[in-house]
């Protein structure tokens, strides 16, 4: 049975209930590799094939960024920019300000994005 990526926002979720960073970080990176994850099976699935020696998260968001569709072009974007808030979480070592704020903001966005992408036209993005 395949994994359910919704799991990882389920537990973004959790996560953004506990006082630590630690948590409040992971809870940033789960939310974001739900929808990746989900958005990159849903390129595949569309017959798009991601090249060897491409970023997979690069390539993800450019099939979506490179659309003609407005809806799929903002979904690209969004999820751009919560890979870096991502990125941000999981490698920088500095304080993350507004942290709190930050976590809220990305599982509202996360969950957003969900929604959106159920309601993209189910033949984008397009090869």
């Amino acid at each position: 049975m395949a994994f359910d990526w919704n799991q990882f926002l389920a537990l973004a979720e959790e996560l953004a209930d506990r006082a630590d960073d630690a948590s409040k970080r992971t809870a940033i990176s789960r939310a974001y590799y739900c929808i990746f994850n989900l958005a990159f099976a849903r390129a595949e699935t569309s017959g798009c094939t991601k090249p060897k020696g491409v970023s997979y998260h690069q390539w993800c968001w450019e099939q979506y960024t490179n659309s003609g569709d407005w809806s799929c072009k903002q979904l690209g974007l969004d999820g751009d920019r919560m890979r870096w808030l991502r990125v941000k979480a999981d490698y920088k070592e500095a304080e993350i300000y507004r942290l709190d704020d930050k976590v809220r903001r990305m599982l509202q966005d996360a969950h957003e994005f969900l929604k959106d992408l159920a309601a993209l036209d189910p033949t984008f993005p397009r090869p």
